[in-house]
């Protein structure tokens, strides 16, 4: 069994509810959330970005640029050439470097035989990228750590002390539903994600796939309460809180 780490997830909700997250005052308590656009060497997309401590979550603007379906699951290693011994482990694996403009930025390790409902890749960040972006700030001796990207990250965005006192702080679930056939291929690969739990179901023909809801660790006691963002939900009970996607993915349920 191959380990993995869980780096960061991302759905494309309907136009309704993006414009709604980006508005949202109840999230904005959660800490660092940023609007960017991402131009790369291979495509140009604009996102939401909300930033844990080792964790991050992502709306995909429904205009932006796709990565094969309206959700995915990011993965991470955290050890240089980590990325080599999960070759074994995919069927047809397709590794590239990916660049954020002229600075590169992680080594990317993709299924040659990719789901039809979810996308999925393996993140392995280059030391070469902190000191390209932003080398000036902290931290000021990163290794290849999520924390350190994630650190960088809102640090160049301005929102270290946002991080620091918002409410998230990690994602600890993913609830994803599968196609029949997508499902008996995840529960046959030799893939194990450590430090998050991903419940993957079979789905019923005609229900939707893809990431269904994130489940949030939170920093503090937050209260009970149900804020409606668009089309989905956030729960919060105590230092729990759950975003529901299920209802407003673009290209499905919109």
């Amino acid at each position: 069994m191959t380990r993995v780490l869980l780096n960061h997830f991302y759905v494309t909700p309907d136009r309704e509810t993006f414009t709604a997250a980006e508005g949202s005052g109840p999230l904005r308590r959660f800490g660092a959330l940023e609007k960017r656009t991402t131009v790369r060497k291979d495509a140009t997309y604009t996102g939401l970005y909300l930033y844990g401590e080792r964790t991050y979550l992502e709306l995909l603007q429904p205009d932006s640029a796709s990565f094969g379906a309206p959700s995915g699951v990011a993965y991470g290693v955290e050890e240089r050439g980590g990325l080599e011994s999960l070759r074994g482990a995919l069927p047809s694996p397709k590794l590239e470097e990916i660049a954020r403009g002229d600075v590169p930025w992680f080594r990317s390790l993709r299924s040659g035989q990719p789901l039809e409902g979810l996308a999925e890749w393996v993140m392995e960040y280059v030391p070469a990228f902190f000191r390209g972006f932003h080398p000036e700030l902290p931290p000021a001796h990163p290794a290849i750590a999520r924390s350190d990207a994630l650190t960088r990250y809102a640090a160049s965005c301005g929102m270290l002390k946002d991080r620091a006192e918002g409410l998230f702080e990690d994602v600890v679930a993913l609830e994803i539903a599968l196609a029949p056939a997508d499902w008996q291929r995840w529960r046959s690969r030799p893939l194990r994600v450590e430090e998050a739990d991903l419940r993957v179901t079979s789905a019923p023909p005609g229900t939707p796939t893809g990431v269904l809801a994130a489940h949030l660790r939170l920093r503090r006691d937050a209260g009970r309460s149900t804020e409606r963002i668009g089309s989905t939900t956030l729960s919060l009970d105590g230092k729990d809180a759950v975003w529901r996607f299920q209802r407003g993915l673009h290209g499905e349920l919109s």
